[in-house]
């Protein structure tokens, strides 16, 4: 093995310590070891490296020119090393790195996922936070395929093998209706009202998530909904409502926010959706993963 190689950082810190002392006693003292050992260290890093690095003299020792140069480079590599040290721990930490985040866009309307994303933001500045948004099946595909971190989902949906999950937060589901209809300004609807006119629904599966909720909710009731358009997010289905082209239903945070043309009803019953997150499940989770579980 080439001499340089086995070179320990060790014995570049004693050789920096003798450059700062210029004295060996003295550098033993602050390496706390015996001062032959301390010479032995430096007379060994001087053969591997096949220079002299120090002069010595009756009253002392001091740098030769090869020896200012190497302490100005050891000095560098000890500091990279302290600093690859220091990046390493903060990721294990999770400190540092990225986390991927999908999710569904009523998802950010909660308050759940924008909150737990602020304060990972706080507790983690210089973690990097990477968003993505899409519908269901493609946020779901997207963290099987090890695209995306953690998934923030509407629920029910079946869980394929290798996934984790638990409810974040449960939301209640509203009826949004063009502003001219005649029965925007009851104070609730059942479902029955609203049979004769077009519905606007989710591109999803109708045995997942919100679909499956509001079917579930239909058949109870024994309504057969007129579904005429399919979008694949809340926003596209409030602004077809604004134009009076259907009624759908959202979920709470997002009739919160108030859209021009639309109003918002709730069912004559209570119909919550709740929003799950889910996540691959690996024998050992990412530090910046297990801690925005942890939030």
């Amino acid at each position: 093995m080439d001499p340089l190689v086995s070179l320990s950082l060790r014995r570049l810190r004693a050789f920096l310590v003798v450059c700062d002392t210029l004295h060996i006693g003295k550098a033993a003292q602050i390496m706390q070891i015996a001062q032959p050992a301390l010479s032995q260290q430096i007379r060994s890093l001087e053969g591997a490296l096949g220079v002299r690095l120090f002069h010595r003299r009756k009253r002392g020792i001091d740098l030769t020119e090869a020896g200012t140069a190497y302490r100005e480079e050891a000095g560098r590599l000890l500091a990279a090393h302290k600093h690859a040290a220091d990046v390493a721990r903060r990721v294990a930490r999770g400190e540092l790195g990225s986390l991927a985040v999908g999710y569904i866009t009523s998802a950010m309307f909660g308050g759940k996922l924008p909150l737990l994303i602020r304060r990972m933001r706080d507790s983690y500045p210089d973690l990097t936070i990477l968003l993505r948004e899409g519908g269901i099946e493609e946020i779901v595909s997207a963290l099987e395929a090890g695209e995306i971190d953690i998934a923030f989902v509407r629920g029910p949906l079946p869980i394929r093998e290798g996934l984790s999950h638990r409810v974040a937060i449960t939301e209640k589901l509203m009826i949004a209706l063009p502003q001219q209809h005649p029965c925007s300004e009851k104070a609730s609807l059942a479902l029955a009202d609203l049979s004769d006119d077009p519905m606007i629904s989710f591109q999803d599966d109708a045995g997942v998530g919100t679909e499956r909720i509001i079917h579930d909710y239909a058949a109870k009731s024994g309504v057969t909904l007129q579904v005429g358009w399919r979008v694949s997010s809340a926003t596209s289905l409030l602004g077809l409502v604004a134009e009076g082209i259907g009624w759908g239903f959202v979920p709470e945070g997002l009739a919160r926010l108030g859209v021009p043309g639309v109003v918002f009803v709730p069912p004559t019953d209570d119909i919550s959706a709740p929003l799950w997150a889910i996540w691959r499940d690996e024998r050992v989770l990412s530090a910046a993963l297990r801690n925005i579980l942890d939030l």
